[in-house]
């Protein structure tokens, strides 16, 4: 072979074995589990292909039953957790349960921070006593959980723990289960970082209720979903759509990674009962509601569930002023009302208060002498309108009434003619533009 040939191939070789060992892990973090094959079987270890640039070596006492039979074999792959980095190799422990190392003894748990295995024994003062193997140890309240949860059951549970305090001569052993979450969900949190984004609807499960809101953990961290983003309907409170544990899709809205905290919508997540109830009720429809709340402009009227719709101050006075809607509605109040107009892009919809008296009515043409019922609608000073029809009104003048000269006419003409009351009356006139009326004994025909 050419000296040219042998360079090729050597720098062929090299790229190949750069390219495998780019490949390799140079690091792993304590508790953290990997899969290895067994190289070799030691008299105390055994030596591991972990996929890094150094051998892991776990001990033989690890894989070895209570017969001391070694239950592994060159070539089976085997999971385990890692230790520390020990004099150029990777240090595991074999003894798992549950994905925790919790056979090992504590003080070397509370050295290398993994987690061990421990069952919550029962309830004292302060917080939990935890067994871990034969030996008793505490737990704190603030510790049990990420946060507080009413109901919650720990005792008799078995679960991972951090030693964050071990005294061996005082037999002092402080542990957290909060620590193991919270690790998990830092964990958690990274892989969301480069997946969750503004308007994506996600999974959850709720975990707390407040006084503004309650709180979802997406899987790793927790938004809130406010006050005003739980229904498309009024006045609900986080208990009248949720309950702790419920598992709900959510709208993200906002992310601030740096303040970690995320907005979450669970409207938004639903479909607009708007969009459907302007679909059912279009312009000019009429429908029955309820009346929800009362402002100083006007009424608002549900027309489905979590549809609501406005009538202006104006529209309910018929004509009448009125400095608030509560002289003529009520809450809760049931009333029918015409769509006048309907603004989907702000969720808006316009509506006026009708009569059934009123869509009951039909008076025909209107023809010059005819006599119909009407019913009192608004007054002025020369005279008051007679509502004849949903679309037409006409004027009966003062002067075709026995209302006398003096004093207030407008005050005069209520106490005759008292509002919504049902009167009859004679078509004196209709030009298409204009009605005016009289009372049938005044009138005169030809006249």
């Amino acid at each position: 072979m050419s000296t040219f040939n042998k360079s090729s191939a050597m720098a062929e070789f090299e790229s190949l074995l750069n390219q495998q060992l780019a490949d390799y892990r140079t690091g792993f973090q304590p508790g953290e589990r990997v899969e290895g094959m067994v190289l070799s079987i030691g008299p105390a270890n055994i030596v591991l292909d972990v996929h890094a640039k150094h051998e892991g070596l776990v001990p033989v006492a690890d894989f070895t039953d209570d017969e001391g039979k070694i239950t592994v074999q060159v070539g089976e792959r085997v999971t385990v957790v890692f230790a520390n980095a020990n004099g150029g190799a990777f240090t595991f422990t074999g003894r798992l349960s549950g994905g925790v190392a919790v056979d090992q003894s504590i003080a070397q748990a509370h050295a290398t921070g993994l987690p061990v295995e421990g069952r919550v024994q029962g309830e004292v003062n302060g917080g939990y006593e935890v067994m871990i193997g034969s030996r008793r140890a505490f737990c704190p309240y603030s510790q049990i959980s990420l946060f507080r949860q009413e109901g919650a059951v720990y005792v008799g549970q078995t679960f991972p723990f951090i030693v964050q305090e071990y005294d061996e001569e005082a037999h002092n052993i402080v542990v957290s289960r909060r620590a193991v979450l919270e690790q998990e969900r830092e964990r958690q949190r990274e892989a969301l970082k480069t997946e969750l984004e503004p308007g994506a609807t996600r999974s959850g499960k709720v975990t707390r209720l407040t006084d503004f809101g309650f709180f979802v953990d997406l899987g790793g961290v927790e938004g809130l979903v406010p006050m005003k983003e739980l229904s498309y309907r009024r006045d609900v409170k986080p208990g009248d759509v949720v309950q702790e544990g419920d598992v709900v899709e959510v709208l993200v809205r906002e992310i601030d990674w740096e303040r970690n905290r995320i907005s979450l919508s669970l409207r938004g997540a639903q479909t607009d009962p708007f969009i459907q109830a302007a679909a059912r009720h279009p312009v000019g429809s009429t429908v029955h509601g309820r009346v929800t709340h009362l402002e100083q402009f006007g009424a608002f009227v549900e027309v489905e569930p979590g549809v609501e719709g406005l009538i202006p101050i104006g529209a309910l006075g018929k004509g009448r002023r009125i400095a608030h809607p509560r002289e003529v509605v009520a809450l809760s109040q049931e009333i029918d009302v015409q769509v006048e107009s309907i603004d989907e892009e702000r969720r808006r919809m316009g509506l006026r208060p009708i009569d059934a008296r009123v869509a009951a009515m039909n008076p025909g043409p209107l023809a010059v002498g005819s006599t119909v019922k009407g019913l009192v609608e608004a007054y002025k000073e020369f005279g008051i309108f007679v509502r004849l029809s949903e679309s037409q009104t006409g004027l009966l003048h003062i002067g075709e009434t026995d209302v006398g000269k003096g004093g207030n006419p407008v005050a005069k003409l209520e106490r005759a003619f008292p509002h919504g009351s049902t009167i009859e009356v004679v078509v004196k006139e209709n030009d298409g533009r204009r009605i005016s009326l009289t009372l049938p004994g005044r009138w005169r025909p030809g006249e």
